[in-house]
Parts: C-alpha cells; sequence; structure tokens
C-alpha cells in the first residue's frame, strides 16, 4: 500500500522514496535562512539520525554536501561534527559496511577540501576531522592539511590537523616538532601519530633495539623521538587530569586516553619508559593509575618481565581505589606470571570487605583462579553466579571443596544458565576427578541439551561405569533427535563417544561417528575418531577429503584424526602448516594451539614446523595476552621436544 493506503505499490517505487524526505527541501533552505538556519539544522539532524545506510540519510548527505559553501560559520562547523561521527563508522573498513554510504563519505573529500584553510578556527577543526574520518589520502588532501598546520595558531584545529595527517599519512618525521609544542594537546596530538601501529623504532624483534647506546647509557637516533612521544603524553594526560580528551576532534579516541596511549606506546621501548617514568609515583592519582596502566601494557606487550613494572603494579593495590582497580585489572590479565603478587592481592581484597563486597572482588578472584592459588577455591564457590568467573581451567585439586557446591547447583531446576555451561565445561576438564557428580551428570541426560553432560561423562571415563550412565548414554545414541534433524545433531555423537569411554565398547562410537564423517561432518566428530585411532580404520576414506574442506578447525581436526588412524604424517603436516599463519603476526587463537600439539604429537615427521615454532621461543614479544602466550610457550615447547629440536 501507499502512505494514504490507497492501492498497491510496487516494492522498487517505494524504496526510492525515503521516508521523512518531503521535508529535507524546506529544511536545506532553511539552513541558509537566517532566522531559521538553527531550528532547521537541529530538525534535519534528528531526521538524519545515526543510520547512515538509511534511504533519507543517502538522500540528503548529498546535497548537504552541495551545500557547504553556502553555510555560515556555525553551520559549518555543525554540520562537519555531525559528517565526522556518521563517516567514521562507515569508513573504518571497505568490507562490512553499507556500500552505497561508504562510497558517499569516500567521494565526499572534494566538498570538504576547500573548508582546510577557512578563516573560523571551528570550521578548519571539523574539516580536518572529517578528512580523518573518512580516511581520504589524496595528495592533495595531505598537502592542504600539512599547509594549514604549519601555520595554524588555534590548538583545537592544529590537534584536528595532526590527528589527520598522523592517521592518514604515516609521516612520522613530519610530526617530531610538535612533539615540543607549548600546549600539552597539541603534543599528545602529534605522538599519537607518531606511535601509530606499525610504527614501531624496534629493530630485529629486540626490546630496546631502537637507536644507538653510547658507552654512558645515552640514546640518540630513534629511541629519543620516541623518549619525546612518551614524555609528551605525559604531558597531555596530566593536562586532561580525570576527564576524557575533548570530544572535539579527539572523539573517538578520547574516552579513555591514559589505557589507549599506554597500549600506543608499548611496542615502543623507549616512549613506553618515559611515559612510566614521568607518572609512576606522581603525587596525582589519576597519573598514577596512568602510571600502572601504562605498566600493564608493556608486559602484555614484551616478555622481558622488568620488574620495575611489576613493582609498580603492586604497589598501586595499597594506592587510592582509582589506582587499586587499575592494578587489580592488569594482575587479573597476567596469569600464573603474576602469583609473586598472589599476598598483596588478598590482603587488597580483605582490606576492601572482603570477597563477599569488595569492590572489583570478582576481577581479584579472577586473577587469583589465574595464579592457582588455592585461597581464591572458597571465593570461587561464593560466587559461583557472576559471569567474570568465566575463566581458564580450574585446577583438579579444588575438586574436593567445589563439588559439593556444583552438585548442588546442577541439581536445581534452572539447568540452561552460563553457570551450569561453566561447570560442566570444569569438570570435563577435571576427567575423573569429577567422578562424584556422575549421578547429577546422568539426570542432566535427559534435560534438553544433553551434549556437554555426555561430554563431562566421556572425560571422566570408566570412573562414570555406573549402570545407569551407561544406560542412559546408549538410549541417546539412538534416541530421536527431534523434527528436521539428522541423527548425528541430536548429542549421539557425543554420547556415542562417552559411551566407549565409559564401557570400553567402541561399536557404537564407530557407528555414529563414522556415519557423521562419511556425510562430510567436521566436528566434533573428527575428535572422537581421533581418540578411537586405528580402531576407525575402517572409516579413514571419510576423513581424508575432510584434509582440504574449507574449515580450519575441521581440517585442523581431520589432521589429527588422520594421524592417529593411519600413522600417515605427510598429508596431516600439510594441512596442518597453513594454521599457524597467524603466529607471523604474533597472535595466537585456539586452533594455533591445538594446532601446535598436533604437529608435536606427530613428531620428528612434522620438521617442516621447526622455523615457526622456533621464531615463538626466540621472539621478545607476546603473542596475545599474558596467560595466552605462556600457554603457546608450554605448547611450543612441548612441541618442539615432540619433534626432536634439538637432533
Amino acid at each position: 500500500m501507499d502512505e494514504r493506503g490507497a492501492g498497491p505499490v510496487a516494492r522498487h517505487v517505494l524504496e526510492g522514496v525515503p521516508a521523512g524526505g518531503e521535508e529535507v527541501p524546506g529544511l536545506l533552505r532553511g539552513l541558509v535562512t537566517p532566522g531559521q538556519r538553527q531550528e532547521s539544522w537541529l530538525r534535519l539532524e534528528d531526521l538524519l539520525g545515526w543510520r547512515s545506510d538509511a534511504p533519507l540519510f543517502l538522500h540528503t548527505v548529498p546535497q548537504l554536501l552541495v551545500l557547504l559553501p553556502q553555510l555560515d560559520e556555525r553551520r559549518l562547523a555543525q554540520v562537519l561534527d555531525f559528517l565526522a561521527r556518521r563517516g567514521h563508522g562507515t569508513c573504518h573498513a571497505p568490507v562490512g559496511v553499507d556500500r552505497r554510504a561508504y562510497d558517499l563519505f569516500t567521494n565526499a573529500w572534494p566538498h570538504v577540501l576547500p573548508l582546510v584553510p577557512h578563516r573560523a578556527a571551528g570550521v578548519r577543526t571539523g574539516a580536518a576531522w572529517v578528512l580523518r574520518s573518512i580516511r581520504c589520502t589524496e595528495p592533495a588532501v595531505l598537502g592542504a592539511l600539512r599547509r594549514s598546520a604549519a601555520v595554524e595558531e588555534d590548538p583545537t584545529a592544529l590537534v584536528s590537523q595532526l590527528l589527520a595527517v598522523g592517521e592518514l599519512s604515516g609521516d612520522r618525521e613530519w610530526l617530531l616538532p610538535w612533539l615540543e609544542h607549548g600546549h600539552p594537546l597539541v603534543a599528545l596530538a602529534a605522538a599519537r601519530g607518531v606511535l601509530a601501529p606499525g610504527r614501531s623504532g624496534v629493530a630485529g624483534g629486540v626490546v630496546g633495539g631502537t637507536g644507538a647506546v653510547d658507552g654512558t647509557g645515552a640514546v640518540d637516533g630513534p629511541g629519543l623521538v620516541d623518549g619525546a612521544a612518551g614524555r609528551a603524553v605525559a604531558r597531555g594526560l596530566a593536562a586532561a587530569g580525570k576527564d576524557r580528551l575533548p570530544d572535539v576532534p579527539w572523539w573517538p579516541y578520547g574516552y579513555q586516553p591514559a589505557q589507549g596511549f599506554a597500549e600506543l606506546s608499548a611496542p615502543h621501548p623507549y616512549a613506553s619508559a618515559a611515559l612510566f617514568g614521568a607518572v609512576v609515583g606522581h603525587r596525582e592519582a589519576e597519573l598514577r593509575r596512568a602510571g600502572v596502566v601504562t605498566a600493564g601494557a608493556r608486559l602484555r606487550y614484551w616478555r622481558d618481565g622488568a620488574p620495575e613494572l611489576w613493582a609498580a603494579v603492586a604497589a598501586g593495590l595499597d594506592d587510592e581505589p582509582a589506582v587499586a582497580s587499575a592494578s587489580v585489572e592488569v594482575l587479573a590479565g597476567s596469569g600464573a606470571a603474576a602469583a609473586p603478587y598472589a599476598d598483596l592481592l588478598v590482603r587488597h581484597v580483605e582490606r576492601s570487605g572482603g570477597a563477599a563486597c569488595a569492590s572489583g572482588a570478582d576481577l581479584a578472584l579472577r586473577a587469583l583462579v589465574g595464579m592457582d592459588d588455592d585461597r581464591a577455591a572458597d571465593w570461587y564457590a561464593a560466587r559461583l553466579w557472576s559471569h567474570w568467573l568465566d575463566v581458564a581451567p580450574l585446577p583438579a585439586r579444588w575438586a574436593p571443596r567445589l563439588l559439593p557446591v556444583f552438585r548442588r547447583r546442577l541439581r536445581e531446576d534452572d539447568r540452561q544458565s552460563h553457570t551450569v555451561a561453566r561447570i560442566l565445561r570444569t569438570l570435563a576438564e577435571w576427567g575423573p576427578a569429577a567422578a562424584p557428580a556422575v549421578p547429577e551428570l546422568v539426570g542432566l541426560l535427559d534435560a534438553p541439551g544433553p551434549r556437554a553432560a555426555a561430554e563431562a561423562l566421556g572425560a571422566i571415563g570408566p570412573a562414570a561405569a555406573t549402570g545407569r550412565a551407561a544406560g542412559r548414554l546408549a538410549a541417546l545414541v539412538t534416541a530421536a533427535p527431534g523434527p528436521g534433524r539428522h541423527p548425528w545433531h541430536g548429542g549421539a555423537q557425543t554420547a556415542a563417544w562417552a559411551y566407549w569411554r565409559v564401557t570400553g565398547d567402541p561399536e557404537p562410537a564407530l557407528r555414529v561417528c563414522g556415519a557423521a564423517a562419511r556425510a562430510g561432518l567436521g566436528q566434533p566428530v573428527l575428535r572422537y575418531l581421533a581418540d578411537l585411532g586405528p580402531l576407525a580404520a575402517p572409516y579413514a576414506d571419510a576423513v581424508r577429503p575432510l584434509l582440504t574442506c574449507p574449515g580450519p578447525w575441521s581440517r585442523t581436526g581431520a589432521a589429527a584424526a588422520w594421524w592417529r588412524i593411519t600413522g600417515d604424517a605427510a598429508p596431516a603436516v600439510a594441512a596442518l602448516l597453513p594454521e599457524l599463519a597467524p603466529l607471523a603476526r604474533h597472535s595466537t587463537t585456539p586452533l594455533v594451539l591445538r594446532t601446535v600439539r598436533a604437529l608435536g604429537a606427530i613428531g620428528p615427521p612434522a620438521a617442516a614446523a621447526l622455523p615457526s615454532l622456533r621464531a615463538v621461543t626466540g621472539s621478545s614479544r607476546r603473542y596475545g595476552t599474558i596467560p595466552a602466550d605462556e600457554e603457546l610457550l608450554r605448547a611450543v615447547r612441548e612441541a618442539l621436544t615432540g619433534i626432536g629440536a634439538d637432533r
């Protein structure tokens, strides 16, 4: 129906008539009509909203761009502010956004370029902000921004121009003179460009590899530059105080400036050291907090584990609440590396009111669990409901203290909560140590989604071999999966595998998992077939094609299963090696970990992986978070031993 409710209207016609479009011509005229400008702009801004892919937005903005030369200074600043904010999300990447909106913004620069040298500082600020948001790297744009910055007297406009040049050009050398600018936010904007990702001064992956160091310890070259950038950041943070940076033109960078600049400086050892040295122990609590945040960022990026950084984080626990919370956050993300500071953390929690009511207790508990500290077990049980406690595997030695709480929770009516899912995952990780929970796990086999309970029973193994467990698993193997679902989608694979693990009878697992493999399914059937090993030899022909299937998890699972079933290493290694690619970017994922372990299990035939694995152990940089990096290091060292790197 049309808008009057009379008669059918073709869909393509309706799509060409944006709702609200009838108001646009009058509002655009109002923008250039004295007495109507502000009211017209407020209505137009409200009408366009935040949806840059909406038909009305796409219909109106081109007209607004054409109108820019006719607007007064105040309206120009307002419109440019609007365009900068809407363009930021739209132009963040050429994929994953509305193509029409992306083209609209990326082709808007000719309309904005004449405003770069405008007589009004607010307009110059907005023009540079828009060009940064739409990521315009046209030489004419960069040249105009540099020329304006060279003669700019307004600090806010200069900040906007430096932010734009720093992000769009990567011209680190051009930004250097502004690091010593008298206005702290100008120097901060220059530092952001100097420290931007991809401009690290670290050579050869060695911490401190920038610049030259003479016999007196003096640093020249890039080290001086990075040090100046670090000091500029400290001055800027001091000027900002407890507040976020000014929204114009710092948006969206100004929300947590200390965190953002700490992460930016971490790849630059001299910059990070200069920033840390300028703020640690400062009389202002907010800057002491910045010192803790900077130390945490540096510890997450490098493996050197500088003692003075850990000392600053630990000292923060006895500081004001804002500083202490930053220290707790750093420790919570540090895993076992923070274990020497467990006593200080426990004292902090007790001083703050105890685990039951202390501010940030969940985060502190998360830190203690990561440290593998036994004092966390009772706290964990008391706060089992918290989403914050979805952390790394709990030690199996905690089972006697936690199993009564876990079992009581599994008997409650609400069996689909995040807490139950976490408990089931923990029981599966504990394996035989979780045997006292078998009755509760068997009871869950009758609930919707029994796969996790069956997985836990399979991990417990023969210790779960009660008549009721075996019978319920066998029934689940043959149970009807539900309307429109194949048998292997109802938990039958997991139940069949668990039945084998509990009873020792592989027949249901071979039958069900083999059929699923022949159907071309990947996870989790391949893991179960890998566990079955040579017993699954009749189904090896179904696994072989999955070595080249599209899904990386399925390829990795197929490689492990193929090797375990057949002992034929070459096809498995060929499928696994490409999955190590993230290591070249100093990144790790659960899939990378699984790949490393699979290569280590294959042993000497996986020698082609040695260069990638040795690069991990020889790197001074971390691969992801501290716990992820340490887990990767353990897996890589075990893999090197398995492959026989020393030979």
